[in-house]
């Protein structure tokens, strides 16, 4: 499985990792070991439960989604967790953007920002 970042998801984990937040890249590597097994071609091993993750959107080439990102030791509530929106195609996985409750998002306005990544990207 191949990971990808776009450019800005990197600035925002720098961010987060500034706010205090700074276990944030481990978890995310947590996070990608799950997603070998969850999104893997041959036989998939459901890892991550079908309530956290949720399909935003999809097309021939990519699927969007969208979860929480439990981040350790961070002392945060699981509704605290930061939401982070990725897209996968095949054996790539595209990690498009990252917010965190803090910053006061709206889900639609980073369902558009993640979209309009996710075409820099495939």
């Amino acid at each position: 499985m191949t990971f990808l970042r776009h450019d800005d998801f990197e600035k925002e984990i720098a961010a987060l990792r500034r706010r205090r937040l700074r276990y944030i890249q481990e978890s995310l590597e947590g996070f990608e070991k799950l997603c070998e097994f969850h999104f893997d071609s041959v036989s998939p091993q459901p890892r991550i439960a079908p309530g956290k993750l949720h399909r935003v959107t999809q097309n021939n080439n990519w699927t969007m989604w969208k979860t929480e990102l439990p981040i350790i030791n961070s002392g945060l509530r699981p509704n605290q967790y930061p939401r982070m929106w990725f897209a996968q195609s095949g054996a790539i996985i595209a990690f498009l953007c990252l917010a965190s409750h803090i910053d006061n998002y709206s889900d639609a306005e980073m369902d558009a920002v993640a979209l309009a990544r996710v075409f820099d990207i495939f």
